[in-house]
């Protein structure tokens, strides 16, 4: 199960889904969320040693640098930290190729108040 303290980043070009799944985190109890709005963000918070995060979120279709981008380049230097995968579509080949770069799980958006607690909690469980 994910620690109550543990860091949280949510990648996600849209402020809204960043900031309701940062309400659903919240209701479970999860405090401690950093957000970014691109690929290329998400890489630069991860690879500053300050950041130590326990999860991240990360959404596959963003401008600038999409999530499997941005998650090859995470793995280059963090192979530990489970990050899961936001996709509005359950494409598939897009699901294979981010499991072959070492995505932990998926999960499809959008992510609502009433649903999301119950599909986090069951992904927290196998962390």
């Amino acid at each position: 199960m994910l620690n109550k303290d543990a860091n949280i980043l949510i990648v996600d070009d849209t402020m809204i889904m960043r900031e309701s799944l940062r309400r659903v985190l919240l209701t479970l109890g999860y405090e401690n969320v950093t957000q970014a709005e691109n690929g290329r963000d998400a890489v630069k918070l991860v690879e500053d040693e300050s950041n130590q995060f326990d999860l991240i979120f990360l959404d596959i279709v963003m401008p600038i640098m999409d999530g499997k981008a941005a998650l090859k380049k995470i793995r280059e230097t963090n192979k530990k930290v489970p990050v899961i995968m936001l996709t509005s579509v359950a494409d598939k080949d897009s699901i294979i190729e981010c499991s072959k770069l070492g995505m932990s799980s998926y999960v499809l958006k959008p992510i609502n108040a009433q649903e999301g607690p119950g599909i986090l909690s069951d992904i927290f469980v196998k962390l």
